[in-house]
């Protein structure tokens, strides 16, 4: 095994049982699997659905992923790095018919979070994902506002999709087992995110921003971490028109204010 690249093999069979229960594979389904490893979880999926995908960045897997399964007309081994693929480029090349695909992945802690980033910008293609992390990641990913896990990760995933926090999995489950728990989350992906946004880039740049200092009231991180963005004036502006409180904190703002304030700091841009 090559630790560099974060490798924790699911052999737990209940832990399987649940992954797929969670992501509702059904033989009309196409799933994209990230990071198939040993093939364990891969076996499952090529039994339970149409099409399946597995995307490896291990060489040696890929090739004992091709001597196991590769033989299998409904399963692709793919070599690639998940931080950097262009999904509608994949999917384009082993499913003609074009439908979208469920992701189903027991994420390398070390990538984790931009791999799933990176989902997002394919929502075209993904309805939804079924994914383990780092329990602490997971916990980040579908906290509620008014929360210690609350953060600009949060924000982001609930911007593009519903996320749920489904079970635990502890280290027993893995071979060899990693120092933390994890845990299974299920995301749906927004075909369009129901919170309107009226400039995405600036929306995405904020919520990074202000959650830099999150025990700072929100008004001070504004003014600190969005320099040459956000003018006093505006931010009050903004606040008086918005209603918010002069203490308010960024973790107190669910993804629909921050993307109200989004919005009306934005207008005085485009005002200018």
């Amino acid at each position: 095994m090559r630790q560099k690249l974060g490798q924790h093999f699911l052999i737990d069979e209940s832990i399987l049982e649940q992954i797929l229960t969670t992501a509702n594979i059904q033989q009309t389904d196409s799933v994209l699997e990230i990071g198939p490893g040993q093939g364990v979880l891969t076996k499952h999926l090529i039994q339970n659905a149409g099409e399946v995908i597995a995307v490896e960045f291990d060489r040696n897997l890929v090739d004992a992923l091709q001597r196991t399964v590769g033989h299998l007309p409904n399963v692709h081994i793919v070599y690639g790095d998940a931080r950097h693929l262009d999904y509608q480029a994949v999917l384009t090349e082993h499913l003609p018919s074009q439908q979208r695909v469920k992701v189903v992945a027991n994420l390398p802690y070390y990538a984790a979070t931009t791999i799933v980033l990176a989902f997002f910008q394919f929502p075209h293609v993904i309805t939804s994902c079924t994914l383990m992390f780092q329990k602490e990641v997971a916990e980040r990913i579908t906290a509620s506002p008014g929360t210690k896990s609350y953060g600009s990760l949060s924000v982001i995933c609930q911007y593009y999709s519903a996320a749920r926090y489904c079970f635990t999995v502890p280290p027993s489950a893995f071979q060899p087992a990693p120092k933390v728990e994890s845990a299974v989350i299920h995301l749906e992906v927004y075909h369009r995110p129901p919170v309107f946004v009226q400039d995405e880039p600036f929306f995405l740049q904020m919520v990074k921003n202000i959650f830099l200092t999150r025990r700072k009231m929100l008004k001070n991180a504004l003014l600190k971490n969005m320099a040459g963005k956000c003018s006093l004036a505006h931010v009050q502006e903004a606040f008086t028109h918005l209603h918010l409180p002069e203490t308010v904190r960024a973790e107190d703002l669910s993804v629909q204010e921050l993307a109200e304030l989004s919005n009306v700091l934005i207008s005085y841009q485009t005002a200018k």
